[in-house]
């Protein structure tokens, strides 16, 4: 998981304003700020390069998407595992740091089950990251010298199980269920310095839920294709152990975590034979979130849209791709103000062994916020590598034979 330092959450915010005084400007991202880490990248680095969560692209090999009707174009046994580089820099009123980290995010497999018209697959994907730290100090009433140490580890994933069926060019349709799972550990510790007094509390949380969905896409003429992926609500239980310096004061208890619903449509209109563009968005009314440790007032509506192009230059398989993508993030500043991404993206790829194999990478570049505007930004530039492949299984036995 990505390594991310992270000087607010839920529980900074008091510490702080016990400390200093001065409200706080960091925009943490809604799951972090719930405990709930931050949100995985749905996609491969194709998709990433093209511009990331919103996008359905007709590929394949393209067994990473979001839209599970994309498993329709697979014919053959097809597999696909991606990941991503992270460096971060994060700047406000207290806060110039870098960090960096490498994150997993996607496994499948894919396979033909009827008359190369229905595909199921299975695999994990990342959904939240929550890994963070922050340490505050502080002076207690007698004039000793302490620090305030939070740290979160763990993270929330899916298995997702899908089906898909080819009805053609004018519809290929697409359902998964997934099983949603995770585990995230937080530990607090008060430091004294030079003496044994410190006091600390530690905090598991066991995360189990599902999630249904179901995705559409149509390509009405050779050159449009569009897309509509509907993912439900998540409803997690959520087993609480917590244990602190003193064993008489452990716990356990049972709580619970919805994500809201959402909903993406994308659509790509083939210019040339050699250029493509791609256009998305996505819609998740977090004001319905429920979780711990934010204000519901501070909710908002997540907003995201993209626009992307690929060129193949000639006969080459070589392409070159680029994006832009614009977010409002489902939370606001202590202040009001809604928060904005902005991300640009650069990729290409290659296909291997007569079209049975390719390699994608993607650079992107984003910033969050604005250190004029709010006190806060996140500027982070990432590396995405993903890696499909596909293989005649039959044919290949029948050959043994």
């Amino acid at each position: 998981m990505k390594q991310r330092s992270r000087i607010l959450t839920a529980a900074a915010f008091a510490i702080l304003a016990c400390v200093g005084g001065q409200e706080a400007a960091r925009a943490d991202s809604i799951f972090a700020l719930n405990l709930l880490g931050e949100r995985v990248d749905v996609g491969d680095a194709r998709v990433a390069a093209l511009g990331g969560f919103v996008q359905t692209v007709d590929d394949s090999l393209g067994v990473l998407q979001y839209n599970p009707a994309a498993l329709a174009w697979m014919k053959r046994f097809s597999f696909g595992a991606a990941g991503y580089f992270t460096s971060d820099v994060n700047k406000s009123e207290d806060l110039d740091q870098r960090n960096n980290g490498t994150t997993f995010t996607h496994l499948l497999f894919a396979f033909p089950v009827y008359h190369q018209r229905i595909t199921a697959g299975v695999g994990f994907r990342g959904r939240y990251d929550p890994d963070g730290e922050f340490i505050v100090p502080g002076v207690t009433a007698a004039g000793d010298p302490y620090n305030d140490h939070y740290e979160r580890r763990g993270g929330l994933f899916a298995v997702p199980i899908q089906v898909a069926f080819d009805a053609g060019n004018y519809a290929k349709i697409g359902v998964f269920y997934s099983l949603e799972r995770g585990k995230i550990e937080e530990t607090w510790l008060t430091e004294f310095e030079g003496t044994n007094a410190d006091a600390s509390s530690d905090r598991e949380r066991v995360f189990r839920g599902h999630c249904l969905g179901a995705g559409f896409v149509s390509r009405p003429t050779p050159s449009l294709s569009i897309g509509l992926t509907y993912e439900s609500q998540i409803n997690y239980d959520v087993d609480v152990t917590e244990t602190f310096t003193s064993s008489s004061a452990d716990t356990n208890s049972t709580e619970t975590a919805k994500m809201p619903a959402r909903m993406t449509v994308s659509a790509s209109y083939r210019l040339s034979r050699d250029m493509t563009l791609f256009a998305g968005g996505s819609l998740c009314d977090f004001r319905n979130f429920e979780g711990i440790g934010f204000p519901d007032d501070r909710l908002a509506q997540e907003e995201i849209g993209s626009l992307g192009v690929e060129y193949r230059l000639g006969d080459s398989r070589v392409p070159v791709r680029g994006s832009f993508t614009y977010e409002q993030l489902p939370y606001m500043m202590p202040t009001g103000e809604n928060i904005k991404r902005i991300g640009f993206a650069v990729g290409t790829g290659r296909i291997m062994r007569g079209g049975r194999g390719k390699m994608d990478v993607a650079l992107q570049f984003a910033n969050t916020g604005s250190v004029n505007t709010n006190n806060y930004s996140d500027r982070s530039v990432r590396f995405y590598l993903s890696i499909t492949g596909s293989e005649d299984w039959k044919r290949k036995r029948d050959r043994r034979e």
